[in-house]
C-alpha cells in the first residue's frame, strides 16, 4: 500500500485527491501503521484488506477512524490500471464490505472519496452504498483540501444475518 502511494506519479495522486507533498516518507508512513497488525480489533484504529486477482495484489481497501461496534470510513484503490473499468472494483468492493462489518461489529461503513474523482463515486453506488452529501474539506493528513461526496451504506443493507 505504502509503495502504491510512493511510486504514484503526481497527476495520478492528485486525481484521486492526494498532495504529493503531503506524502510521509516510507520509515515513518509504516511506523505509523505497524502497531495496529499487534493490536486487538476491538482496539484498531486502522485496518488494510489487499485485493488479489490472478495471483497478483491489484489493490486495496481499508477502514480508519474506526470505532468498534459503530462505524468506520473506508477508502479503496485499485492499484492496477489493467484491473481498472473491468468492474472488479465494484466486485472487490461487494466482497470486502461484508468483512468489515463482521469482524468489527459495524453498524455504518462510510466512504468519502474525491468529488472530482469518478471512478470510486461510480463504484460505491454499484456496490449499494447511498449518497449523503457533497462537502468541501480536507479528508486525511495527505490530502489537499477538496469536494467530498459522502456516502453510507448501514449493516441492514447488507441483507444477510449474521453481517
Amino acid at each position: 500500500m505504502v509503495e502504491y502511494f510512493l511510486t504514484a506519479d503526481e497527476p495520478f495522486l492528485r486525481g484521486m485527491g492526494v498532495d504529493p507533498d503531503k506524502l510521509p516518507e516510507r520509515g515513518a508512513w509504516l511506523e505509523r501503521l505497524l502497531p495496529d497488525l499487534l493490536r486487538p480489533d476491538t482496539q484498531k484504529q486502522a485496518f488494510y484488506l489487499g485485493w488479489d486477482y490472478r495471483g497478483r495484489r491489484v489493490g486495496h481497501c481499508n477502514v480508519n477512524q474506526l470505532l468498534y461496534g459503530e462505524r468506520a470510513f473506508m477508502h479503496l484503490h485499485l492499484w492496477d490500471a489493467g484491473a481498472r473499468r473491468a468492474g472488479l472494483g465494484t466486485e472487490f468492493l461487494r466482497r470486502s464490505v461484508p468483512l468489515f462489518f463482521q469482524r468489527f461489529a459495524l453498524q455504518r461503513l462510510y466512504c468519502e472519496p474525491y468529488a472530482a474523482n469518478p471512478a470510486p463515486n461510480r463504484v460505491l453506488s454499484k456496490a449499494g452504498f447511498r449518497f449523503l452529501e457533497r462537502y468541501r474539506t480536507t479528508p486525511g493528513l495527505i490530502n489537499f483540501e477538496q469536494e467530498v461526496n459522502r456516502y453510507v451504506i448501514d449493516r441492514s443493507a447488507l441483507g444477510h444475518p449474521g453481517a
